[in-house]
């Protein structure tokens, strides 16, 4: 008989620094994507160390929150009635 041995799950790793890929899949874009919105400044650049480059998972997540925002204030272009709606495909 085999003795018994508790499964419990370690707590998942908070990840305060990501990688590229990370990063897009935090924000649930490509990352060509991510890539766009970094050269256009909507989201941070990273930090490089020797040949890496992390993103900070709260500057992200600062950043989206200022995208949020920004497209709650001026943004009523969504609001309008798309023409497409009612047509069958």
């Amino acid at each position: 008989m085999k003795p018994h041995v508790s499964r419990v799950s370690e707590p998942p790793l908070l990840r305060f620094a990501v990688g590229r890929l990370e990063a897009s899949k935090l924000l649930d874009v490509s990352p060509g994507t991510f890539d766009n919105w970094v050269r256009q400044g909507l989201m941070p650049k990273g930090v490089k160390i020797g040949s890496l480059r992390r993103w900070d998972a709260a500057q992200l997540r600062a950043c989206w929150y200022d995208l949020v925002e920004a497209n709650q204030e001026g943004d009523i272009e969504d609001d309008l009635e798309n023409p497409f709606d009612k047509t069958v495909g």
